[in-house]
Order: structure tokens, then sequence, then C-alpha cells
């Protein structure tokens, strides 16, 4: 539904000589909310009048912040009517979501870093902006300060998007890297990356790459022009890689790294999904290393670009956050209300492909008896459902249980096709366990 133009022009026509500065109302005042006014502080042209709160008795580090200005009542800060853009900084879903929706009714402007709240309801929020004629900007809910939404709309919009592949969790990444560099095994790693303040205390959603899941989903549905709900991505985490893993990839020149993968394919289908994956060694990607977050685009035009920076933190993400405000202050002084070029309102929902279709090389570790044949008996499975072995070695034996590690890496085959061969390979007398399974990337 296009928004009413008499209702625009009238707007519009008000703004051309709005008043100065732009006013501001916060919702939520937590690490990103705090970065937030701390660099709104720079710029005149815009003022913070309400801010809404948890906890009013809580001590903050902001000793400047004026009296009056802070609410427990977000609805009071949504209702003032001196208030020009809402700005989104709570968390969550279903509270901050009626938030984001009531601020819209109310013909409010939103920036928010809710990437859960984007990716779930993001088709019915940019209608209702589009219905009112105002505008939801979300840089920073895809990759903290990393610049990447904008220019998908806006720079690279001349492209044909052929792949992204994306770094977009900072606590797996810490905690893959450190299992890299330093020998950890991934419970060491995690504590870790706990007590350093990169990882939650329930870390679930980043380690089983739930996370990642909502900002592949924001991704792919701009790269392609449809919604790609995040409940339809294909995720998987981080949790059984092990060390020898970490060990092997090297061994044959890879890095493993949880990757956000968005693809187009054939008859308009988008190969989405989340899972770690071996990178070459010599692909940017695999050099992105600590809580740093990256994005691979490939575009027919362009060839290859790279995104990278601070996923996640105050300042980084206030960045992001404060330059959707600022865009968005030059529109409304220019008399600007309704960005057109911005609206981010989807044609419908997109074909996500099965992951039983999709096609990838593969890395396979397993425990097997220490016995002739064996190494047979793993190639004729392969073969029997067209899985065709790049490479296969015998890792270390153990003499206890008479049995050795074994690595394959396949050929591109079909998902179904290797799932398949795994089941014969499991049944096999001489298979005692198949520890991990990874996919290969392939820029």
């Amino acid at each position: 539904m296009m928004p009413d133009t008499t209702t625009l022009e009238t707007k519009n026509a008000s703004l051309s000589s709005h008043k100065s500065p732009i006013t501001i109302g916060l919702l939520g005042l937590g690490t990103v909310g705090t970065g937030v006014y701390k660099l709104l502080a720079r710029f005149p042209q815009t003022a913070i009048s309400k801010i809404a709160v948890k906890n009013l008795d809580k001590q903050r580090s902001l000793s400047q912040i004026p009296p009056n200005t802070l609410t427990a009542h977000a609805e009071d800060v949504i209702k003032d009517p001196n208030i020009d853009i809402i700005v989104e900084l709570i968390g969550g879903k279903e509270y901050p979501y009626q938030l984001i929706r009531q601020a819209l009714e109310s013909g409010k402007h939103v920036v928010t870093a809710n990437k859960v709240v984007i990716a779930h309801y993001g088709p019915e929020l940019f209608a209702l902006a589009a219905e009112k004629g105002v505008n939801l900007f979300f840089e920073a809910a895809v990759a903290g300060g990393i610049p990447i939404v904008l220019p998908l709309k806006t720079s690279l919009a001349g492209n044909q998007i052929q792949q992204i592949a994306g770094i977009l969790n900072g606590t797996t990444n810490y905690i893959l890297t450190r299992m890299e560099q330093a020998g950890l095994d991934f419970q060491a790693a995690l504590k870790e990356a706990q007590a350093k303040g990169f990882a939650e205390a329930d870390p679930t959603a980043d380690i089983e790459g739930h996370d990642a899941a909502c900002k592949i989903s924001i991704l792919g549905s701009i790269a392609y022009n449809a919604y790609l709900p995040q409940p339809a991505v294909y995720t998987e985490g981080i949790s059984n890689i092990g060390a020898a893993d970490i060990e092997m990839a090297r061994t044959f020149g890879y890095t493993i790294k949880l990757i956000a993968l968005a693809k187009g394919c054939e008859n308009n289908a988008v190969d989405l999904r989340v899972h770690p994956m071996l990178v070459p060694s010599e692909h940017p990607l695999a050099k992105v290393a600590y809580e740093n977050n990256a994005i691979w685009v490939q575009g027919d035009a362009v060839g290859d670009v790279m995104f990278y920076g601070k996923g996640a933190g105050e300042l980084p993400t206030a960045s992001a956050v404060v330059g959707d405000i600022l865009f968005m202050t030059q529109a409304l002084q220019s008399g600007q209300s309704y960005l057109a070029g911005m609206d981010f309102s989807l044609p419908g929902q997109g074909s996500i492909r099965p992951i039983a279709d999709t096609t990838n090389a593969y890395y396979i570790r397993l425990e097997a008896e220490d016995q002739p044949g064996v190494l047979g008996h793993l190639g004729q499975a392969c073969g029997d459902h067209n899985v065709s072995l790049d490479a296969i070695m015998q890792k270390g034996t153990h003499p206890e249980t008479k049995t050795a590690t074994i690595v394959l890496l396949t050929h591109e085959v079909q998902e179904a096709d290797l799932q398949a061969a795994l089941k014969t390979m499991q049944a096999q007398s001489s298979t005692k366990r198949i520890h991990t399974v990874l996919r290969v990337f392939q820029p």
C-alpha cells in the first residue's frame, strides 16, 4: 500500500521550515543507548528530549542528562507530539515490536538496532511505514558498526547479487579464533569469551547460529528483494567442533568459521543458511579474527567486495544508529519526510532452497576400526551415492580402542547424496563414530 500523497505533500510542506534541532526520543539507555547519547552530543541539529528506561533509580555514567528527561514509560516518549524520531534500543522481540508499530502508527520516524524484530516483522513494519509516510531505518541491526544495509540498497543496487557470505557473530568468531590460535577446546574458549564480555551468560543464540540467522535473513531479503523469513533459515552452531577439526582444517589449508550464506539460485530461489564452514586460508574471510565481523559480497558488476569491522559494542553500534538518525535528520530539515528511495517494503515471501537440494564440498571426520579394507568400505559408501572424494587421510591411531581417525574431503555434491552416504558409512560395522561433518566454502 502506497502512502497517501496528499498527506505527504502536506507533511513535506510543513517540514520545509521544520524546527531545528530535530527531536529524538530514546527507548532504552543500555550499552548502545549510552553510546548513541554520547555521539549525538556532537550534532547540534539533533536533541534528545525524552529517554525511556526500565529503572529510574539506576546509577548511570551519563551525569549530564537534564532533569525530567528520563521516564519509566515508553509510551510517554512515543506519544510526545514534539518528538520527530523514535530510536528503539531495548532489545527483545514482542515488546519492542509493539513499540515500533505504535511509533509508526503515530507518524513517527523510527531507527532501530533490533535484528530480531526486523527479521520476524520487517515486511509488516515496512508496509506500515510506507502507509504512514515515515521511515524505518535499521543499519545497526545486522553488523553493528559495519555499514552494509544502505550499501546493498544504494551503492550496489546496480548489481545482481550472486552471493553474500558473512561472519556475523562476534562471539562465535572469538571462540573459533581462540581454538585455532591457542589450541583451546570449545568449552575453554567459550568460558574465556564470557570472562572478557564477548559472550553472554546464556550464549545459546550466538553459538547455535540463531543470531546470525536473523542477520542473514535481513541481508538476503534486501539483496534478493523478497522476504526470506528467519525461521526458514537452515541453522547449525559451532558447539560440536573439536580441536581435532581445527587442526585438520589447517592441515588441508582451511580455517573454520561460522558462515551466514545467501546465494541466488535458479527459479528465483535463494540458498540461505548458517553453519560452520571450512574457508580457504587465502580468502579474506579466513583472516577475520576475534570478535570482528565481515560481510563478503559478490556482485555481477562489482565483483568481490568485503565490509569489515566491529560487529558490536557501545560506540561501533551507536555509530550505525547515529548514522541513520543523521541521514533522516538531513532529509527532515530539507523538507523530505518519506524517503521513497529508502523504502524497504518487500513484494512477497521468497523461496528458500531446501538444504537437501544444496550442493557443497564436505569435510568428514570419523573414527573407524584400524584394520585393512576400512578405507575401501568408506570409498564404496561414497561411490554408491554419487559422492566423489577429493582426499582421504588417516590421522593417528588409538591402540587402546584399536581405532583410527579418518578424514574425508569430497568434491561438490548434493546434500541429499552426502547424507545418504553418511547413513551407509554409519551402518558399516567398521565405523565407530562419525564425529564431524562440515561444508566447505567455495567462493
